[in-house]
């Protein structure tokens, strides 16, 4: 296993250093710090009675920081270090969430010092906020409490202001963490807009007069709600425009396609996210939602989204759609930088969707297909989804790469549109096996390219012959036996079903077998036994009693071949990092289960990988 960086080194090395200044400071002796050099306490040398009710004196505010004896002390450093550890988070909670800011960013130098999923990020800062803020408030009330001073919490400023912070964080964070299911996500962002109150309340928390002894969150927090309110401001008279669309409405969701201005194609590097409203709905006319953008190839003005019907608002735009078709106008706002736009740092891309995932990989195809390896893997139960994108298989066409179309629903596909496919596109019946796959995808292309139509045929067979292998395996575990003409036929139609005949399967074996990453070719010992092994009978030999047994057992012997190989698990790990650098997995869609073993993956080889989601 590789050595992987941290996630978000740079904003704890910040946390950190604000930690230890504060630190410093505040049991650094005077004039520098805090602490009385003749009693190693935090007091009021000028005034006792200002040290009984809790406050010190600091260049004309009053400062309920006093700490006699080792646990004041402790506890007084404890509130003032998750204090200054709040100071870089805070910043970047709402630096994550200015848009024409990050958009400006990213085509400066500065963005080699970005990071790239903006929205993991904020929550990052957001998840850190919510429970700090509570840390500091117990430390400071366990002191005052000690000290006999607990009425400081409402009668000074630190306290008051304070409390109210620490009442709002909860109703701005919890709602946005949980409760997703049960509390609608127009009432979850109003909510989130509690932070105005936050922010106000924490700038009147400490005088700016305590600078260098902490004072500084007046002119950081207000500094950064004012680039947010600018922010906000540019994107919704700038970066906002009205068009006119055509929809298309599917079992699924709703299609939009619309023709937008020459700035924002000039901003949107044929993809990215933008954000939705549709003002003459009857129910939620006033809210902006996001989706992932995707351009026509065929014409750089056109971007399309799509609505999957997961939502209220979404279902809403899909009832009114089916009720009356329309051609009335509506706004788009964008577009803006997606975490998929970090593809251009990469060689070698793995593309992995479920569902309507799909949308922002359509991005990076149009965007890189002439000049990056591309392989699409793409999981989904939505039938309109598959036809929709091979009727309009221009969004798909890519030189360099694959596509595998996995559909795992029971509609059947018009088979119209399953013949006459692209050479690189494949659609397969099943499930795909992430951790088989990637890893062979990797070894191949890395050890002999993976271009040629024989290679692919073999990728795309691969998993159609290891369901043969898994089904062949149950029947042992079966309450009764199978005769072997049975197991036969049984795996004669499985095939069938997936586009194949088994003896089509059986004739490309021994060729495929050596360039098929899926088969370890570079393993001499596995690609020797898969050379020597004879073939399967003939399109024209017809299954029989006879041949039956024979037959059974060397489609046990050949799907062996097919699965999941320790030669090529074994050959990434072995890549130095600048070869394995080349590579890089994204994912959108929301199949806990896919992004759980892709981050398996990704742990385990090196290999960066980057979530693209909209799930807020």
């Amino acid at each position: 296993m590789k050595w992987k960086r941290p996630s978000f080194l740079a904003v704890k090395t910040a946390q950190l250093l604000c930690v230890v200044y504060i630190l410093v400071l505040t049991f650094s002796f005077a004039p520098l710090g805090l602490r009385d050099p003749a009693t190693k306490n935090i007091i009021d040398v000028g005034s006792p009675q200002n040290t009984e009710d809790g406050v010190i004196l600091v260049n004309g505010d009053y400062r309920p920081v006093v700490a006699r004896g080792t646990y004041e002390l402790v506890c007084l450093g404890m509130s003032r270090m998750s204090a200054f550890s709040l100071y870089p988070v805070m910043v970047l909670a709402y630096l994550t969430k200015c848009k024409a800011t990050l958009n400006c960013l990213e085509k400066t130098p500065l963005s080699m010092f970005k990071q790239m999923d903006d929205h993991k990020l904020h929550v990052y800062c957001g998840r850190f906020i919510a429970v700090d803020v509570w840390i500091h408030t117990l430390f400071h009330l366990l002191r005052w409490a000690h000290q006999g001073n607990l009425e400081l919490l409402w009668t000074s400023r630190a306290g008051l202001s304070g409390l109210i912070a620490v009442v709002a964080t909860p109703l701005i964070s919890f709602f946005m963490m949980s409760c997703k299911t049960y509390i609608s996500y127009e009432i979850r962002k109003g909510l989130h807009y509690l932070f105005f109150l936050f922010v106000t309340a924490l700038c009147f928390h400490v005088p700016p007069s305590g600078i260098p002894n902490g004072g500084f969150i007046a002119y950081v927090l207000g500094a950064s709600i004012v680039l947010y309110a600018l922010d906000s401001l540019y994107v919704l008279f700038f970066m906002t425009e009205r068009v006119d669309p055509t929809f298309r409405v599917m079992p699924s969701g709703v299609q939009m396609t619309m023709r937008v201005s020459p700035r924002f194609r000039r901003c949107g590097e044929k993809g990215g996210f933008g954000y939705v409203c549709l003002p003459w709905l009857e129910t939620g006319a006033k809210q902006w939602h996001a989706f992932s953008l995707f351009q026509d190839p065929s014409d750089p003005s056109i971007r399309s989204v799509f609505m999957l019907n997961v939502g209220d608002w979404t279902d809403a735009v899909q009832t009114e759609l089916e009720r009356n078709d329309t051609s009335r106008p509506v706004w788009i706002q964008g577009p803006f930088v997606s975490p998929y736009t970090i593809a251009r740092n990469f060689d070698n891309l793995i593309l992995t969707s479920t569902g309507i995932g799909i949308t922002p990989a359509l991005s990076v195809i149009e965007a890189h297909k002439k000049s990056r390896t591309i392989f699409v893997i793409w999981a989904t139960r939505d039938s309109s989804l598959i036809e929709f994108f091979l009727e309009n298989y221009h969004y798909l066409d890519h030189e360099n790469g694959f596509v595998f179309i996995h559909y795992t629903g029971d509609a059947p596909l018009d088979p119209a549109l399953l013949e006459g496919l692209a050479s690189n596109v494949k659609v397969l019946y099943s499930r795909p096996n992430l951790e088989a796959v990637i890893p062979n995808i990797i070894h191949a292309s890395e050890s002999s390219g993976m271009k040629s139509q024989q290679q692919f045929e073999a990728c795309s067979k691969c998993q159609v012959i290891s369901n043969l292998l898994e089904r062949s395996k149950e029947f042992d575990t079966e309450i009764y036996p199978y005769s072997d003409e049975t197991k036969l036929q049984d795996l004669t139609a499985m095939s069938r079903e997936a586009g194949y005949d088994l003896s089509e399967l059986s004739d490309h074996f021994r060729d495929a077998a050596i360039a098929c990453p899926f088969a370890a070719a570079a393993g001499a010992k596995e690609g020797s036994r898969a050379r020597v092994a004879p073939q399967l009978p003939s399109t024209e030999c017809a299954i029989s009693s006879e041949n039956a047994p024979v037959v059974f057992k060397r489609i046990r012997h050949y799907a062996n071949a097919w699965g999941p190989t320790l030669h090529a698990t074994r050959s990434i790990k072995k890549m130095d990092h600048r070869s394995i650098s080349r590579w890089g997995m994204m994912y959108c869609g929301g199949a806990s289960e896919v992004k759980g073993t892709l981050k398996k993956i990704s742990k385990e080889f090196g290999i960066d990988l980057h979530h693209e989601s909209f799930a807020w």
